[in-house]
């Protein structure tokens, strides 16, 4: 068989895994990390809610959308939940009366503090395989790509 392969399959010397390899990863992470927040009550768009507002503090609900990758309905219905929960709270936004801002309730910092504590876990568990210093390069190389 020449280098071309017979059509429909790979050509030799050509990988394009980073795609299939990323979601495969992702979705490991996603499902241990959700596993493990059942007994909270809360899914990973909520922790990732709560985690850029304990980092922001009070914003509005367009910025949190980017903050977290989330479009205008996720955003709203995750916010809906966190606030049906007592977990947050929706005020005006100071400077835009037609905007809201999101701000965690003492309720909602204390289940993050526990959140997190499960986030920390679940990060030492996926990771624990490799050695430290891969562990720091993965984290480099994975903040690279992503970056603009």
């Amino acid at each position: 068989m020449d280098s071309q392969g017979a059509p429909g399959s790979p050509r030799a010397g050509r990988d394009y895994s980073l795609g299939p390899l990323l979601r495969l990863a992702g979705r490991r992470a996603s499902m241990a990390f959700a596993d493990m927040l059942v007994p909270l009550g809360i899914e990973g768009r909520h922790f990732g809610v709560m985690l850029n507002l304990v980092r922001h503090g009070a914003v509005n609900q367009r910025k949190l959308g980017s903050l977290t990758g989330s479009d205008k309905s996720s955003i709203v219905r995750t916010i809906d939940d966190l606030e049906d929960r007592g977990l947050a709270v929706r005020r005006p936004a100071v400077g835009d009366r037609r905007a809201y801002a999101v701000e965690l309730t003492d309720a909602g910092r204390e289940l993050f503090a526990r959140a997190e504590e499960v986030a920390l876990r679940v990060n030492g568990e996926l990771l624990a395989h490799l050695t430290p210093d891969e562990q720091d390069q993965l984290r480099h190389l994975l903040r690279r790509f992503i970056a603009p």
